[in-house]
């Protein structure tokens, strides 16, 4: 699949000639600053603003449960630029938290003089950045190394997918496909409805979510008519759950922050 294209299992996966792991790009330049006694990740994890937002940190390693995310890829709508005569601080927004604040430092020669630059990227630009996961004063943030437009917006979809891919990976699962035989009834459906695994999910969160896939909504499943197939479950703990499945990768937002659809169509 992504590791046999190429993607972010391997090399030259995202980037080709001069990106992260080309002969004079990251990947040279990355062994020159390990730490003793420490080994740094070397692979250039897919991920959402939620994860770096919420992983845990041991030094400067991050880590979303246990997937390592220092050097990441990610997907986002650029909200704001601020350039400098050292950087550019952009705004991300992938639907999935806050805006993350994304730094570009400008490159310099030997002598110190800041080299030609190509312009800043503009607001309400979908982008993919490469860079580094950092914390400063309590604030997340990621240093770009290389930041492109997406060009194509099924690229969007693809992340979402490589970051589930990844999830998975790094917990050396697979999730469970199979529908389950059971005869218990939620709300006005059959939970046969629900129950097939696709998420590796299970209690509330995949009922959620087969609930969300199954609508016939164009724009998507509302929290509405989530409650009205899960009847007796309070709408505080439904928000819960579907906030924890936008963070996660697993579902995102339609035309509004009520309208959802899964990852996986």
């Amino acid at each position: 699949m992504w590791s046999d294209q190429g993607g972010f299992h391997q090399g030259g996966g995202f980037d080709g000639p001069g990106g992260f792991s080309s002969p004079g790009g990251f990947g040279s330049q990355q062994q020159s600053d390990e730490r003793k006694g420490r080994s740094r990740a070397q692979n250039l994890v897919p991920c959402t603003v939620a994860q770096i937002l919420n992983a845990s940190q041991n030094n400067d390693d991050f880590f979303s449960g246990n997937l390592q995310i220092s050097q990441v890829t990610l997907v986002g709508l650029i909200r704001s630029v601020k350039e400098s005569p050292t950087r550019v601080e952009y705004e991300i927004d992938d639907m999935t938290g806050p805006p993350l604040e994304v730094r570009q430092f400008v490159d310099t020669d030997e002598n110190g003089q800041e080299e030609q630059r190509a312009p800043a990227l503009r607001e309400n630009t979908y982008v993919r950045v490469y860079g580094h996961v950092r914390s400063f004063a309590g604030k997340r943030n990621v240093t770009a190394f290389k930041i492109t437009p997406v060009e194509d917006m099924n690229e969007l979809t693809c992340h979402i997918l490589e970051v589930l891919y990844s999830k998975a990976q790094s917990s050396n699962s697979v999730p469970d496909t199979r529908p389950h035989n059971t005869s218990a009834v939620v709300g006005n459906r059959n939970i046969n409805d629900y129950s097939s695994n696709s998420y590796g999910l299970s209690g509330l969160h995949q009922q959620i979510a087969n609930v969300i896939k199954n609508s016939s909504s164009q724009m998507g499943a509302s929290i509405k008519e989530v409650a009205e197939n899960l009847k007796g479950v309070p709408e505080k703990a439904i928000r819960e759950a579907i906030e924890f499945l936008s963070s996660e990768g697993h579902i995102y937002s339609t035309v509004d922050d009520d309208h959802f659809k899964t990852t996986d169509g």
